[in-house]
């Protein structure tokens, strides 16, 4: 029997699961091979959709599903202390777990995505408000409910987050929403930036100066934050340079799994190194061919985002199925990515703008507007996420 493990059920992991269940239905059914999926718990959550709960543009109930509803009943799930992974064992192909058990695989793949450490900036914990989870999402959109006078600033703290496009994103919704609460002209907005541009991708950065700068929301570049002080309410570079603030919205520092920080698998941060176009786990000159990473988990040179995931897993799961079944040939990830860019909410004023900018490993965005449609597409996109990943497509 082929084993093959699977660490981590969010999108990333319950998509490669997924597409494998299907593909190797006759094999699972004759017991030929086994898919097993671990994850610390069972709450399956559609992080993307958080800026639009902020918002009020979408419920929070269509981002809340259960990892055990969405997985194929082929797969063995195991969620809690017997899902939590606390150590690994790459060259006995040995997996452990919070409840003292052992797990050994013939093929692994690591979807253990990112965590958030916003305990790294000094004082930040004392006014501390991001929409990077569900819960945080919930509490902004109460908290700009009733905000109607002074200034928000939005704290970038350092590279690599989850939808690299989202500082700039949420600050343009931010000046929509406002301006349909007919605030807009008492509350100021400032957007601070550890790196000098607002995206990577060329043209996604120049549009985005061009709608800051008429819609006068300010944008601060190379702003390293060293703490934020809470009772004067403003956030100190390490230049000294003082903001004040009146809201403090943060984007927190992300981490890999504590697992692969102690482990030193990852890199500094936490996160796997491994081939951009075969998605196998290397560092330096090891590698392990029946070990894969995806997803935010990962230290590759592309974007954390669910729709870097969907392309990856697609590539992970046919390579699987060629290495068990011996047939095919081998698929690479050539860079594929999206990064939805919302600009306008739907309310009183208009009906909503959005595009999907792509680009891979060679090729940039083209240039590109948002527009209405982009917005009912992406609305749309979001709300089937969980079906793309129960039917594995």
């Amino acid at each position: 029997m082929k084993r093959i493990a699977i660490v981590g059920a969010s999108f990333a992991g319950a998509e490669v699961a997924n597409k494998l269940a299907r593909r190797l239905r006759w094999e699972l059914a004759r017991g030929d091979v086994e898919i097993r999926v671990f994850d610390k718990d069972n709450d399956f959550l559609v992080q993307a959709m958080y800026p639009l709960i902020v918002f009020n543009s979408l419920s929070e109930e269509h981002a809340r599903w259960r990892k055990s509803e969405l997985l194929d009943p082929r797969i063995k799930f195991y969620h809690g202390p017997k899902g939590e992974l606390v150590s690994i064992d790459l060259r006995n192909r040995e997996l452990g777990f919070a409840d003292g058990s052992k797990y050994n695989y013939d093929y692994l793949v690591i979807a253990t995505g990112a965590e958030f450490a916003p305990q790294e900036v000094p004082g930040l914990m004392k006014d501390y408000h991001t929409f990077f989870t569900l819960d945080g999402a919930l509490e902004l959109r109460e908290i700009l409910s009733r905000f109607s006078r002074g200034t928000i600033v939005e704290l970038f703290v350092d590279l690599p987050i989850k939808c690299p496009i989202v500082p700039l994103k949420f600050g343009l919704l931010l000046d929509s929403y406002l301006k349909d609460r007919n605030v807009r002209g008492n509350v100021n907005i400032k957007l601070l930036y550890p790196i000098d541009y607002l995206h990577a991708q060329p043209e996604v950065n120049r549009l985005g100066k061009i709608m800051c700068e008429q819609r006068n929301i300010e944008y601060i570049f190379r702003f390293m934050v060293s703490e934020v002080n809470t009772e004067e309410k403003v956030v100190i570079s390490d230049s000294g340079e003082k903001i004040k603030y009146d809201l403090l919205i943060t984007i927190p520092p992300h981490r890999g799994a504590k697992v692969f920080r102690d482990s030193g698998l990852g890199d500094p941060l936490g996160f796997l190194p491994g081939d951009k176009s075969t998605l196998r786990y290397r560092k330096g000159k090891e590698l392990y061919e029946e070990v894969y990473i995806i997803g935010d988990a990962t230290a590759l040179p592309v974007t954390k985002a669910a729709s870097v995931a969907h392309y990856q897993a697609d590539v992970i799961a046919e390579n699987l199925v060629s290495d068990i079944l011996g047939t095919g040939p081998r698929k690479i990830y050539r860079g594929e990515d999206i990064c939805p860019m919302l600009t306008d909410l739907y309310t009183h004023e208009g009906r909503g703008r959005a595009w999907l900018p792509w680009w891979n490993y060679t090729v940039n965005e083209m240039p590109f507007i948002t527009t209405r449609f982009g917005w009912w597409f992406l609305r749309a996109f979001y709300i089937t996420l969980p079906a793309v990943v129960r039917g594995g497509l």
